[in-house]
């Protein structure tokens, strides 16, 4: 996979339409191991070599395929860089692999660029792009955000005696509380067996999963306070110590078992799990109704009206250095990304990747712009979830 990368900074190659010498650049780009991520980009990929994009007379066309997965997809990308196959550009990066990427010098900074500024604007995400800096500098385009927060079962809960989750510790300590006083009788009756599902607390080997169990209520009990600042721990004592004991109140029901799809089943049976955006597709093929099966709640806060900091299952586009790719390819690749998100493709491109994958793209306007009404009035679920985009944190660099 030989493919583009070039100059950084604020010097862009004229682009324009049609007119081309008859000469080709083709520019790979990888996306995550996954086929409707494959599909999304493919067909943004043959709509941009259709509109016969040229950048110095030279026509660009982008060849997609699918990053390897095995043993896994930061592997094969660090195979390609060793090996010279790394393509100009892919998704599927997180903050962590980027600040690895960066300070291999395999990534480049698009802070100074021009197109990266109208797109952070094109798309709303000012706010938002401050959390991936690393060492003060941009080397990801935010591509898909999942606030991870709690998904509760909402039958449990109106059977506990509670109409909505809760936001406090004080209100969350409520719930865990009376469930396990019920646990033996009201819960035993509607197959509730454990309050909470966290296979993963008892795999050290998952170490990535701290990010979702950890983070998530260590950002919200510490008003989003960072781990890490270069390469000190910066870890805020009071708040780890807390997020641990919000964790603790679960107490001996947390089913730690491998249970597939548990909230697919006729009676889910546990309490609450950290939610999993990426399921809902499933759900409703299981005939699960957000707000009467299953209902999101935020993360939870010391006090109400406290901001719910949240950890941001997020990745996005980088552009690769490597001698195998040339200053053509690069400028192709930037070509592309900036067509697709572009001030007139932005949106559609954001509601197309929804429509397609289920998570949201990283904007934030996603509850006000017209252009996603429908979908959010389709599926509530995303609502909620859009409401915790602004306060999501990717994980650390």
């Amino acid at each position: 996979v030989m493919t583009g990368c070039g100059k950084s900074g604020g010097n862009e190659p004229a682009a324009n339409h049609g007119g081309a010498s008859g000469e080709v650049v083709s520019v790979d780009f990888w996306t995550a191991p996954q086929q409707v991520q494959y599909n999304f980009w493919e067909s943004k990929a043959q709509a941009f070599n259709e509109a016969g994009i040229t950048v110095d007379g030279k026509k660009i066309e982008v060849k997609v395929q699918q990053m390897p997965e095995s043993p896994s997809s930061e592997a094969g990308i660090q195979n390609a860089i060793a090996t010279g196959t790394v393509p100009a550009v892919s998704e599927n990066i997180n903050r962590g692999f980027a600040a690895t990427l960066a300070a291999s010098g395999a990534v480049y900074d698009l802070s100074g660029e021009t197109w990266f500024t109208d797109v952070i604007e094109a798309r709303k995400m000012e706010d938002t792009i401050t959390n991936w800096a690393i060492d003060g500098k941009q080397y990801v385009l935010p591509v898909y955000v999942n606030p991870m927060i709690w998904q509760w079962n909402m039958k449990a809960l109106k059977a506990l005696g509670f109409d909505s989750a809760p936001k406090t510790v004080a209100e969350f300590t409520a719930v865990i509380t009376e469930f396990a006083a019920q646990r033996d009788t009201t819960m035993k009756e509607i197959g509730v067996t454990h309050s909470f599902y966290r296979p993963s607390l008892t795999r050290p080997d998952q170490w990535w999963d701290r990010w979702y169990d950890f983070q998530m209520p260590y950002e919200a009990l510490t008003g989003g306070k960072p781990w890490v600042e270069g390469n000190k721990l910066v870890l805020d004592k009071e708040g780890a110590v807390e997020a641990f004991e919000l964790i603790g109140l679960f107490g001996n029901s947390i089913q730690s078992g491998e249970i597939s799809s548990i909230w697919t089943e006729a009676n889910p049976s546990v309490l609450v799990t950290i939610n999993a955006p990426w399921e809902i597709s499933l759900y409703r093929e299981n005939n699960k109704v957000y707000g009467e099966d299953y209902i999101y709640g935020q993360a939870i806060v010391k006090n109400d009206g406290d901001i719910p900091y949240n950890f941001a299952d997020s990745k996005g586009l980088v552009f690769y250095k490597n001698k195998s790719i040339t200053d053509e390819e690069h400028a192709g690749a930037v070509e592309f990304v900036k067509w697709v998100y572009n001030k007139e493709n932005s949106a559609q491109t954001d509601l197309d990747w929804l429509n397609a994958t289920t998570m949201l793209p990283v904007r934030g306007d996603l509850n006000d712009n017209e252009i996603f009404a429908d979908v959010m009035k389709e599926y509530p679920e995303l609502a909620a979830l859009a409401e915790a985009v602004p306060y999501a944190i990717p994980s650390i660099a």
